[in-house]
């Protein structure tokens, strides 16, 4: 139930101290220390327990163990560390519990009027009693004036403060009527919103109940058989955010590549002449002319 309007100042000042406390960042072994050890060191310190106790139980924490290995070498939580600790984090640490049980009466308070007011504004309640004792003192205030003059007098001192208490009144609930319609209008539209998932719902049901027909039929606008089924998988995977389980990185079935094109090591780079083989018949020999023989 939320805190009532009356207490919110006051709980959002004091949530809002308690976070600087916690923002102040501790150095030290025990201020490194996990948040519920320091909370338990807290109350044990209250509680008066000896300081030769509260360091062998610190030293013997697990929690406690991993921060002093990683942060301090190893080095275990001394007494003077422990006292260093009271007059410093301990302080803020008893600062903090302070505030966080005033936060904690607040809403307990708050809790407690709201059911005394039985849904309605303390401050609506309020102002018909402050209605009611105005208009018993008015009226008792002009009854006693016999005079005309003097009575006319407290009749506009009278109206003048019923008229300013009417105003106040009329704006607390022009007020109150647009909180109402504020409110309508949220619970609306969580109605809608409800309403739109409860579709989605349905429709994404539907949608995987009828997703075996639909598979087999993307199945067969991948070819069919192996490699369609699991193209078919795929989409439905998918559409409805499934894990694909590696489907894609898979070597997908029938999946056909070209085949490398090796080198004829007996062909050469260059292509020579066949000396063996004779495209057609020999020429004949030409004989010299005379005159060239001569």
């Amino acid at each position: 139930m939320p805190i009532h309007p009356a207490l919110t100042t006051t709980a959002i000042f004091a949530v809002a101290t308690a976070e600087k406390i916690m923002s102040i960042t501790r150095i030290g072994k025990i201020g490194r220390s996990p948040k519920c050890t320091r909370d338990d060191l807290g109350h044990r310190i209250e509680d008066g327990e000896p300081g030769k106790e509260l360091v062998k139980w610190l030293n013997g924490l697990s929690g406690v163990q991993r921060v002093l290995k990683e942060q301090f070498g190893g080095r275990p939580i001394t007494e003077q560390n422990l006292s260093e600790w009271k007059q410093t984090g301990h302080l803020e640490w008893l600062r903090q519990e302070e505030t966080r049980l005033l936060v904690s009466r607040l809403t307990e308070q708050s809790d407690d009027l709201d059911e005394a007011a039985d849904g309605q504004e303390i401050s609506d309640r309020f102002a018909g009693v402050l209605a009611a004792q105005l208009t018993h003192l008015a009226t008792t205030l002009l009854d006693k004036e016999t005079d005309p003059e003097k009575r006319w007098k407290r009749f506009c001192e009278v109206y003048r403060v019923l008229s300013q208490f009417r105003c106040d009144g009329h704006r607390a609930v022009r007020t109150r009527i647009k909180r109402d319609r504020w409110n309508r209008q949220v619970e609306l539209e969580d109605e809608e919103e409800d309403k739109r998932r409860e579709k989605e719902s349905k429709e994404r049901l539907t949608d995987m109940c009828l997703s075996p027909m639909h598979n087999q039929a993307m199945a067969g606008c991948f070819g069919g058989g192996e490699y369609g089924k699991k193209m078919a998988e795929i989409l439905h995977r998918i559409k409805f955010d499934l894990p694909l389980d590696g489907l894609i990185d898979s070597e997908l079935p029938g999946e056909t590549r070209p085949a490398s094109v090796k080198p004829n090591p007996t062909e050469s780079d260059l292509i020579q002449p066949n000396p063996t083989k004779n495209c057609g018949a020999a020429p004949s020999p030409v004989e010299p002319s005379p005159a060239a023989m001569s």
